[in-house]
């Protein structure tokens, strides 16, 4: 569906509809953006794009390619701490998990700071690409202009966007919020099929 569509769905089961198209155009924005955070583990697999970063010894910080809350995985390569590589990408790279400022965790973690990530520990050695971050893109926000365009969304389940903006706007119809839900769960149940899979390269 072209976004133009996807307003006129809206403002077609929307009663004495007074809301203006940038209105609309916004909450589909966001609805889309809620939606592209919350990736399947299939979709962390295959919808992801990543860029790898040199690394300074004793420096915590690189800055980030996109809002924290696109980050879906980060990885570092074992080398940053021991000075040591392998052409085997599972003895080279290992994930690590987001954690704040956590006193108690010695392992590896990352941590968002002012736009920033930072590793902790800080690495020990320079390491030509010794951080990989994977996220989800970021979209820009829906205007008029793309009104013959494409939402950015999974065109399959443009739908989706449609009750996702209703059931926000109109949120005591029951009606919404179940049609949402069902697509929700077959939108979940069509992009969960690739967990069962290794995808072998990704690092």
């Amino acid at each position: 569906m072209l976004v133009q569509e996807i307003v006129e769905e809206i403002i077609e089961k929307i009663p004495d509809n007074t809301m203006p198209v940038v209105s609309i155009l916004r909450k589909i924005t966001q609805t889309r953006d809620r939606l592209l955070r919350n990736l399947s583990p299939a979709q962390k697999q295959s919808d992801v794009l990543n860029q790898a970063f040199d690394v300074t010894a004793g420096t915590f910080f690189t800055d980030l390619v996109c809002p924290p809350g696109n980050v879906t995985e980060v990885a570092i390569r074992n080398a940053i701490y021991t000075n040591q590589t392998f052409n085997d990408d599972a003895r080279d790279w290992r994930r690590i998990p987001l954690r704040q400022f956590d006193e108690h965790e010695h392992r590896p973690y990352y941590y968002f700071v002012s736009g920033q990530i930072g590793i902790h520990p800080p690495p020990l050695y320079d390491t030509f690409y010794g951080i990989k971050i994977f996220y989800t893109a970021v979209l820009s926000p829906l205007t008029m202009n793309d009104l013959n365009s494409g939402s950015g969304f999974d065109p399959n389940f443009d739908m989706l966007l449609v009750y996702g903006v209703l059931k926000d706007v109109l949120p005591n119809n029951g009606e919404f919020h179940e049609r949402y839900n069902q697509l929700f769960k077959e939108y979940n149940s069509a992009t969960s099929g690739y967990e069962r899979y290794v995808v072998k390269g990704r690092w």
